[in-house]
């Protein structure tokens, strides 16, 4: 099982993202989601004071965000299996001829999963970045 990609980012930099190359794309693709919705928002103006703070209690992961992580591969995992499941289902032609409510209903919750990993990769990505700050 592959637990790390070590990916080339630009200008000769370097970095290891958590899990598979199916979850370095995931996260690559919220990432540039992100960005994009903050090219599009307003950012919000910050007091200098803040920056400081917030950086020193977000140092450590706390004992709720380290059951978290520990979770965390496990949780993915169910919904990669899941989706799996019904990805099987979906190519089966009969489903959409017999049952095409069926069909849109597994299809629905296919794309849900989708949403779902990528949170849980963001997350992951974020509580990795605390727990090796």
């Amino acid at each position: 099982m592959v637990t790390q990609v070590i990916a080339f980012e630009g200008d000769g930099q370097l970095q290891e993202y958590v899990g598979g190359y199916e979850d370095w794309v995931r996260v690559k693709a919220f990432q540039a989601a992100g960005k994009a919705a903050e090219k599009t928002a307003p950012k919000p103006v910050a007091k200098p004071a803040e920056k400081p703070a917030a950086k020193a209690a977000s140092s450590k992961l706390s004992y709720k965000e380290a059951r978290e992580l520990e979770t965390l591969p496990q949780q993915i995992e169910a919904l990669e299996q899941e989706q799996i499941g019904i990805t099987a289902h979906l190519a089966d032609g009969n489903l959409f001829r017999n049952d095409l409510k069926r069909a849109r209903q597994l299809q629905a919750r296919h794309d849900e999963i989708d949403e779902e990993l990528l949170s849980l990769m963001a997350r992951w990505e974020e509580l990795e970045g605390k727990a090796g700050g």
